[in-house]
């Protein structure tokens, strides 16, 4: 499994995932994104984050919940709740918005910030799809009106605000649990001390001394980890190592084989093999062709096409969707009285 780890950050909420900055800002409240082929750590923030798969498969972990998503997926991240994604497949497209619901419940949703919204498509029937289909609508709305038209941010809020009202009236939900809210926070600012402690220390620093700092038993701790990671200690700390001298090779001139050494891998057929696995080349291809660590945002060419042809169908019902949040058609009514807000002279 390849996973993207990055060092701490005192503010982890807005950790520095590789990917342009697509969340909320002070004038738009609402940021959409497509990414590619990616890892992406774990990090929280204090926005929704609504995910819809395109193209491909790939494994979400939100909140220690391993979600296995192939396309046409979606899943509503609530804010506050820690999460991290590996692609599984090398086509994965997939798309997604940041919804600032501070702002939003301002703006006259009241109670938004405060709901647990239910919405995992894999777990329902397969009647939810069509409940879900004006969000992938105005979604795919919102991304396009961003590359055809960056200079009119006021169609995007109007797009937004259909979108966080679509969500508010129709995704089932339950109410938040503070003590919930509470606990997740323990954990998950927990985790965090680990990974930061794992990315300052060699593989010297085992799991048993971390555990004896943290106040838990080792198989305790062992299993907190993998469940908010999704991946095991050895291997995070594995791949730390395997970054580790994936920079060095990038950035360096020095050998495979003293960098394999200085990184801790005694034997070239393993770190071969592991290198293989979490770069999908050798070390010397990795050279050659000087790639990115981090994950990038920008799609190839070919991508890009492929996800503008996909946005492009499901914008088509945009209307609809739009009817669905604001129409006036309500059901078990045929007729609409409306009464002017004055009485008109009858002389």
């Amino acid at each position: 499994m390849n996973i993207a780890y990055l060092k701490h950050n005192p503010a982890p909420e807005i950790m520095d995932c590789g990917f342009q900055n697509h969340g909320p800002s002070a004038e738009s409240h609402c940021r959409p994104f497509v990414h590619g082929y990616a890892d992406v750590p774990y990090h929280w923030h204090r926005e929704m984050e609504i995910l819809f798969v395109l193209r491909g498969s790939f494994r979400l972990v939100v909140d220690g919940q391993t979600c296995e998503m192939n396309e046409d997926d979606m899943i509503v991240i609530n804010a506050d709740v820690p999460h991290n994604s590996t692609s599984i497949s090398r086509d994965a497209l997939i798309c997604g918005v940041h919804l600032d619901i501070a702002h939003f419940e301002r703006m006259g949703l009241p109670g938004f910030g405060s709901r647990q919204y239910l919405c995992r498509t894999f777990l329902h029937s397969r009647s939810f799809m069509t409940k879900v289909a004006p969000i992938k609508s105005l979604m795919a709305r919102l991304i396009l009106d961003q590359t055809s038209h960056p200079d009119e941010p006021m169609a995007r809020q109007i797009i937004a605000n259909l979108l966080a009202n679509y969500v508010y009236r129709c995704i089932p939900y339950e109410k938040a649990d503070p003590a919930g809210a509470q606990l997740r926070s323990d954990s998950r600012h927990r985790i965090v001390r680990i990974m930061d402690t794992l990315g300052e220390n060699d593989e010297s620093q085992h799991l048993s001394q971390i555990a004896e700092t943290e106040g838990l038993t080792l198989s305790h701790l062992s299993r907190l980890f993998k469940r908010h990671v999704g991946i095991g200690y050895r291997d995070y700390s594995q791949n730390l190592r395997l970054d580790n001298a994936a920079d060095e090779l990038r950035t360096g001139d020095e050998t495979v084989g003293t960098i394999m050494e200085r990184n801790g891998f005694g034997n070239p057929a393993v770190f071969y093999n592991k290198f293989r696995a979490r770069f999908g080349c050798s070390p010397a291809e990795f050279r050659r062709g000087r790639r990115p660590l981090k994950p990038q945002s920008v799609l190839t060419e070919d991508d890009a096409a492929e996800a503008q042809k996909i946005l492009t169908a499901h914008a088509a019902t945009v209307g609809k969707a739009a009817e669905l949040v604001i129409g006036l058609t309500t059901s078990g009514r045929r007729h609409i009285v409306i009464t002017a807000p004055h009485n008109p002279s009858l002389s």
